[in-house]
């Protein structure tokens, strides 16, 4: 995504990855080495760590806007409402954090620039680049206008979803939310796999909602209906402050496979990849040192690999426990690639870009740049001509990759690198096995010192 075309040529990434924010981990949140940062410096990467456990959309998107304003060096007043004001709702240890966060990245952008050779003066084009679908619909559209949860509820909703997560009854908690009323009901429904953050967070607008509703009790029949009204439109899309509205030239575009049966292939080796680089070791490392932020806990890969290590009967020498793990975690991640397609082919503002996956990589790169350098050149109107055409090339590929999925439910999963009876595999099973014995021992004492404290009590 492109924001504001501007006469340099140059311009830098800016990140808009949920994990990739958080210092410590990489290989789960397939981070950019420290060497290709050298060549391609990337903003918003490592701005917070484990103890920020509330960097959220709001917080990105604020982060984010400060960070393309300076790109620009425009004279641009955007970035002057993104840290809150004291006596805004938000904490003080908030508004702290916000502004210690925003002095950190000015440096790292002052820091890429030297790097880079670029001077104070000059215009950067931020490329926003990443796959946490809220952050970019926050930062393109704009922030949902809808109620803030008040702090009972905030409790309350945390008190009755551990109740649910710590019997791991999934159903019962979506029926739980779902019974707050039919908007709820679809918010649901459009989440993806087990999240169950999200799931708490539309708990929180449902109490919010029956809070405001008891204190309407004794209002007119009409002053009820017209709060109704409100409540019918905590999720119907009303947004603001998007960057369109901020007078910003917005170019967004989508990679998209032209052969998703072959791109899935890829998405399953990824996968196995990251285990042979040792995403069993840097989750059990960061777990056991307490550094694992919360939202990467959450995260795809890190999520299923918890999951795996502290496993019930553990064992060592469990392949079978082991290729479980593993086609969770390539399951979690082809239906999270496929829900990224539907929800980029429903939001019209992206032009899809084809990309021919039996090409190497640097061609697809290649190729995908050149596309994109050429788009954004023209001028807004041809843009929009060429590409959202009915016969345009975006309307094609959308087309294509849609009339694909028909054909997904015959991919036939299958292993790439960690076959059985291969070196890999066992390499990552004996690291498997070490990884799991220090969380199990973990586990175990943590037991233990819960239990000699309830016999003290």
């Amino acid at each position: 995504m492109a924001a504001k075309l501007c006469a340099s040529q140059s311009g830098m990434i800016v990140s808009a990855d949920s994990v990739q924010a958080y210092r410590g981990v990489m290989i789960g949140a397939n981070k950019p080495t420290e060497e290709e940062r050298l060549e391609t410096p990337h903003m918003l990467v490592d701005v917070v760590d484990h103890r920020t456990a509330n960097y959220n959309a709001a917080d990105w998107q604020r982060d984010a806007l400060h960070v393309i304003s300076k790109l620009l060096a425009d004279g641009s007043t955007i970035h002057t409402e993104t840290i809150p004001s004291d006596d805004d709702s938000e904490d003080e240890r908030t508004i702290k954090q916000a502004r210690e966060r925003q002095r950190d990245i000015d440096k790292a952008l002052a820091d890429a620039r030297k790097l880079k050779g670029y001077s104070e003066e000059e215009p950067l084009l931020p490329v926003v680049v990443g796959g946490t679908m809220m952050y970019l619909q926050w930062l393109v559209h704009g922030r949902p206008d809808a109620s803030k949860p008040s702090l009972t509820a905030v409790a309350q909703a945390q008190n009755e979803m551990t109740s649910f997560q710590s019997s791991d009854n999934w159903e019962g908690a979506v029926h739980h939310v779902a019974s707050h009323g039919p908007i709820f009901e679809q918010r649901i429904a459009k989440l993806c796999g087990r999240d169950w953050y999200r799931l708490r967070r539309t708990l929180e607008i449902a109490l919010t909602a029956q809070e405001e509703q008891q204190q309407k009790q004794g209002l007119r029949e009409d002053d009820k209906a017209k709060h109704n009204d409100i409540i019918e439109k905590l999720f119907t899309g009303e947004r603001v402050g998007g960057l369109d509205t901020l007078g910003y030239d917005v170019r967004c575009f989508f990679l998209c496979p032209d052969d998703r049966m072959k791109h899935t292939e890829l998405v399953d080796e990824r996968c196995e990849i990251m285990l042979t680089r040792g995403l069993l070791d840097e989750t059990a490392s960061l777990y056991l040192a307490g550094e694992l932020p919360e939202m990467a806990a959450r995260a795809i890969g890190y999520r299923q690999t918890l999951d795996y290590l502290e496993r019930e009967g553990a064992k060592d020498g469990d392949e079978d426990a082991l290729n479980e793990y593993l086609n969770q975690f390539t399951t979690a991640t082809r239906r999270y690639s496929k829900k990224q397609m539907q929800w980029f082919r429903k939001d019209d503002i992206f032009t899809f870009v084809p990309i021919k996956i039996s090409d190497e990589k640097a061609k697809r790169v290649d190729d995908a740049a050149r596309i994109i350098g050429d788009l954004i050149q023209l001028s807004r109107d041809e843009y929009d001509q060429q590409c959202f055409a009915e016969d345009s090339v975006s309307a094609k590929t959308m087309k294509e990759n849609e009339a694909q999925g028909k054909g997904m439910k015959f991919y036939q999963f299958k292993r790439f690198i960690l076959k059985p009876g291969t070196p890999e595999l066992q390499q990552v099973l004996v690291e498997a096995d070490r990884c799991s014995n220090q969380v199990q021992a973990k586990k175990q004492r943590v037991s233990t010192e819960a239990d000699a404290e309830s016999d003290t009590a």
